[in-house]
């Protein structure tokens, strides 16, 4: 694209899927826009048709929170990952990561940003479920061993792993937003 050629929404895609693997070069702010709208767009056609075709399975959870077993908690764990892992949303998210990091990467140059917050930005995100998956099933084997004094302490730490996860994965998008939106880094000395 040129500087004085109007970037459009199927250009800006196109230009994606043409640039997927390539990580030089820069990406301008309506490029990243674009394709992130793009992205939003195809997760909200994705969800619906998993919504419509895979209905989700009913899970019986019980009233009283507290009469929660361990084997239920892990029960809801499987279902959740054995319902997400071959659904259209889940396809779709994994053909379009390495594209989006790639935009995210050249947009990130661009504004002068490094690119290792782009990468971690990305990271932080997969890598946080796994280990809220694993503090889940942590969780459904310390309550089948009964929390008593011993371990309620264990409980406090993994509330607060799962809060401190939240919290980074905030901030990591706090982080995409503002780089994000920056303008292009000026090449002229001041």
């Amino acid at each position: 694209m040129t500087d004085n050629t109007r970037l459009t929404f199927v250009d800006a895609v196109a230009e994606g899927f043409r640039n997927w693997r390539s990580t030089s070069g820069t990406a301008t702010r309506p490029e990243f826009w674009y394709w992130f709208l793009f992205t939003a767009l195809a997760s909200i056609v994705a969800s619906t048709i998993d919504s419509v075709f895979l209905p989700p399975s009913a899970l019986v959870i019980p009233e009283n929170l507290d009469a929660f077993t361990g084997d239920q908690i892990r029960e809801i764990l499987d279902v959740t990952l054995s319902e997400s892992i071959w659904t259209v949303s889940t396809l779709i998210t994994v053909s379009l990561f390495i594209p989006t990091l790639t935009v995210t990467i050249r947009r990130f140059r661009e504004a002068g940003s490094a690119v290792a917050f782009a990468w971690a930005v990305h990271l932080i995100g997969p890598l946080s479920t796994v280990v809220l998956f694993s503090l889940g099933y942590t969780t459904a084997d310390m309550v089948d061993a009964g929390i008593s004094g011993a371990n309620a302490g264990s409980v406090l730490v993994i509330a607060l792993a799962m809060l401190g996860l939240v919290a980074a994965n905030l901030a990591a998008l706090i982080i995409w937003i503002v780089v994000a939106a920056r303008p292009a880094k000026s090449t002229e000395p001041r």
